[in-house]
């Protein structure tokens, strides 16, 4: 939405005004939780490094630590990122 904003009004003003409404509405509780939930496709067993996953195939690989199902190949896994550290990409 911010970035159909910029692109077709080319006013950086309205889009920090659009920003910082949907911040508002982010800080007061009322934005949707789907909002922060992406979802990301997993290919569990062809990542060449298990202990550098992308943050779907970490999500489903400790839900089956915990005796959850494993997502099948090429399965949509939700997730939420809440904070991460500096040095990961």
């Amino acid at each position: 939405q911010v970035l159909r904003l910029l692109f077709s009004t080319r006013d950086l003003t309205l889009v920090r005004e659009y920003l910082v409404r949907q911040w508002t509405r982010i800080r007061a509780g009322r934005a949707p939780l789907q909002d922060f939930v992406f979802c990301q496709e997993v290919r569990m067993g062809t990542y060449a490094n298990d202990a550098y996953l992308p943050p779907a195939a970490m999500v489903a690989a400790k839900n089956k630590m915990r005796g959850g199902p494993e997502p099948l190949f090429g399965e949509r896994v939700p997730y939420v990122v809440v904070a991460g550290h500096s040095s990961v990409r």
